[in-house]
């Protein structure tokens, strides 16, 4: 389940910015192999990725405090996407979206939930939480890359893509 994307829109401004770099995704994922390969299929759908892994919620959450809206004076790129695992030791992407809701009423990027979770209660209370997609992680390699390309596209956009492809190139 999924919330529509408003494409470029102030609902999420990160991702209308213009960059001399491309868009940047967070990946806040515990196991180290997958959040690897979130962040090279998510750099296969769009080149000009910028991917910062976090490999729990504590360091996730320490990443966030050092951007836009939630300091000052940021001292990381405001992601335009954050992909979350759900299912972490020392804080849970529960407690990641519940800190940043009670942060932010509306979320300045997108968080899209990978989990291996399967419960309907999970996703529905990650979607209550300000997520607005949740998806069920894939255990074969092909069909996670399929799932991270997808949700690159929807939610950061096929125009910045193109855009940052194009700036890459010269």
């Amino acid at each position: 389940m999924e919330v529509p994307p408003q494409g470029p829109s102030p609902a999420f401004p990160g991702g209308t910015v213009s960059r001399e770099k491309g868009p940047t995704l967070l990946v806040i994922e515990d196991a180290q192999d997958q959040a690897l390969l979130v962040g090279v299929a998510a750099r296969r759908a769009h080149p000009g990725l910028e991917v910062h892994n976090a490999y729990n919620g504590v360091d996730g959450i320490a990443y966030l405090r050092e951007v836009a809206p939630f300091t000052e004076a940021p001292t990381r790129p405001t992601p335009d996407l954050v992909i979350l695992d759900l299912l972490m030791p020392e804080l849970d992407g529960f407690e990641v979206l519940g800190w940043l809701k009670e942060r932010q009423d509306q979320l300045p990027f997108p968080v899209v939930v990978l989990t291996a979770s399967s419960k309907a209660e999970d996703e529905a209370r990650a979607l209550t939480l300000g997520a607005v997609a949740v998806h069920k992680k894939p255990t074969d390699l092909a069909a996670l890359g399929e799932v991270v390309q997808d949700v690159v596209h929807r939610w950061i956009g096929r125009s910045s893509i193109i855009g940052a492809h194009l700036r890459s190139m010269g």
